[in-house]
This record gives structure tokens, C-alpha cells and sequence, in this order.
């Protein structure tokens, strides 16, 4: 029986979770996802592969493999908490040091200092911005 609610043709894949067909077609080439069907030359993927598509994205996001976010998911394995919670660390920082670039731009756009470089606000925002937003292995 085909449920024509729940099967999606690749562009309907792509509306659904704003990934593009390329990264899709490369996913099914790499064995990710799989179609379960074909209507005319489109292939057609069932609901569970729109799931799939998101957490594929999730992981690449989160610089986490796959296998382990299906773990993750699945409640399959002892879960390494401590990498995790160190994940959540460095996204504070990086969240920390996107605030400071949005000041600072918004500090140039409204300052009312001459020069803006000659502002202590803007010199103390200046001072704050990382060499290197931290990815990995940084500890909170």
C-alpha cells in the first residue's frame, strides 16, 4: 500500500527540511538514507528518512558523528556525558564571543565618538574578542 501522505520525492524532501538535493543525493549515495519506493524516474522516501535528514544535520552541527547521534537517540549506549556537556561548554563560549562581535559592530554603528577607536566602551569590547572562537577542547 503506498500512503501518498507519507512518501516525499526528493524535492519534497528538500521543502521539508531546507537541505539541499545534492547534499540528498549524496547522503543516498553514502548509504544514510534510503529510498523505500519510485514514482515514475523519482525515487520516493518514507517519513522516517525526513527524521533522518535532521538528524544527519544535527550531528554535522553539533560535530558529531552519526552513529553516535542514532546512540544518542536510540538510549542504545552508555552515553559519554562528559564529551557532551564539553560540547555545550564550547558552544557557551562561542555564543559568548558572537555576543561580543555583534557589540561590537553595533557599538561602531551608534558610537558617538569621534573617533571610534579613541571610545574606552569600544577599546574594552576590543579586548574581549577571541583570536579564535574555540571549537573543541576548551573547558568551561
Amino acid at each position: 500500500s503506498h500512503g501518498q501522505m507519507n512518501e516525499f520525492t526528493i524535492a519534497e524532501l528538500v521543502k521539508q527540511t531546507g537541505i539541499p538535493a545534492a547534499t540528498i543525493h549524496y547522503y543516498e549515495n553514502e548509504g544514510l538514507i534510503a529510498a523505500v519506493g519510485q514514482k515514475g524516474s523519482q525515487r520516493l522516501f518514507n517519513l522516517q528518512v525526513v527524521e533522518q535528514l535532521l538528524l544527519i544535520r544535527l550531528s554535522k552541527q553539533l560535530g558529531l558523528g552519526l552513529s553516535e547521534m542514532q546512540n544518542l537517540m536510540d538510549r542504545r549506549q552508555v552515553v559519554d556525558q562528559a564529551k557532551l556537556e564539553q560540547r555545550a561548554c564550547d558552544i557557551d563560549e562561542q555564543i559568548q564571543q558572537l555576543d561580543i562581535l555583534r557589540q561590537c559592530l553595533r557599538h561602531i554603528i551608534q558610537c558617538e565618538d569621534e573617533h571610534v577607536l579613541s571610545c574606552p566602551t569600544f577599546q574594552q569590547l576590543l579586548k574581549s574578542v577571541a583570536f579564535d572562537v574555540p571549537k573543541k577542547n576548551h573547558h568551561c
